[in-house]
């Protein structure tokens, strides 16, 4: 009678565990998406101006036009001036009614002076949304020793993905503190969910991100201001090797803005609901199967990327 007992109070525990890890996952994808209506972004920043980083392409370049189309100023930081100047014309002709400014930075730069000299312009300014979204990857994926560019390249990746968010968080953090408003988004990769054989300081950067993000909103979230980790998929950007959209790989216009409205919402999430779909799945899969899909997909996209390479010296 006792073994009944204990056979049928395990498995009354093993459905509750179940039933628990489905309701989670079911939150995690409809909550931020479908539940939530997206909050007053401009009453949680608590100031006017948005800073993006990489605010050129891609992801960053969409995050700076739906700012704008929220009625946020932008200052964008990138390398080059002359696609600054252009990203800076483009927003001013459709959306007039903000101001735009620009810095240009090398985030390959790791110099703690020259950071300051950045952080001293973006702070003539009152920040209300910081969003980190420059980002490095390598050519193409590869075992850590026969990375294409060296040591120089996994000394870039390191740098590009580690200290922007680090650093301009530090920096622009004291006038959000001021003032007990602020919101700052750290835009990371699926790729840190898991350790990814041949993405190796790329998927461990991304991580760090997850983990600073968290580590901030426990020291600074009683203080009125929001972190949020965004962890995507794939996006169809330059980055990415320009993939076509589909429906699980949207533009990145359409991710941005999915993105904004989960803010407030979830803390740590892919920023699009199909994404948010394929990362919960993805826990779900034992690691090793997990790790036969990242070979399979590296080998693709070293192949496509050498073959792109070889297209090129050819014309």
């Amino acid at each position: 009678m006792d073994l009944q007992w204990f056979a049928a109070g395990a498995g009354a525990v093993a459905l509750l565990f179940i039933f628990y890890h489905f309701i989670r996952v079911l939150l995690n994808i409809l909550g931020p998406y479908v539940f939530s209506q997206p909050i007053d972004l401009k009453k949680k920043a608590g100031a006017p101006w948005a800073v993006v980083t990489g605010a050129t392409d891609g992801i960053g370049k969409s995050y700076s036009f739906e700012l704008a189309r929220r009625g946020f100023n932008i200052y964008l930081v990138s390398r080059t001036q002359s696609k600054l100047e252009q990203t800076k014309k483009e927003i001013l002709q459709q959306y007039s009614n903000v101001e735009v400014r620009f810095a240009t930075y090398d985030f390959t730069n790791p110099s703690p002076a020259d950071y300051q000299k950045l952080l001293d312009k973006l702070n003539e300014v009152n920040i209300g949304i910081l969003i980190n979204n420059v980002g490095m990857f390598f050519e193409y994926p590869d075992v850590l020793h026969e990375i294409q560019g060296g040591i120089e390249t996994l000394a870039n990746v390191a740098v590009v993905n580690i200290l922007p968010p680090t650093l301009l968080s530090a920096g622009i953090l004291p006038q959000m503190v001021s003032r007990k408003a602020g919101i700052i988004v750290n835009i990371g990769s699926a790729a840190g969910a898991v350790p990814m054989a041949k993405w190796s300081v790329y998927s461990a950067s991304k991580k760090y991100i997850s983990w600073l993000t968290a580590t901030l909103r426990k020291e600074y979230g009683h203080q009125g201001i929001i972190f949020q980790t965004i962890t995507p998929l794939m996006v169809a950007t330059k980055m990415a090797g320009s993939p076509d959209t589909s429906f699980f790989c949207p533009t990145s216009d359409a991710f941005a803005k999915s993105a904004l409205n989960t803010i407030g919402n979830s803390s740590d999430t892919t920023g699009y609901i199909t994404h948010q779909l394929e990362y919960e799945m993805m826990n779900l899969m034992p690691e090793f199967i997990i790790d036969k899909a990242v070979i399979r997909s590296s080998a693709k996209l070293r192949e496509a990327a050498l073959a792109k390479k070889e297209e090129k010296l050819l014309s």
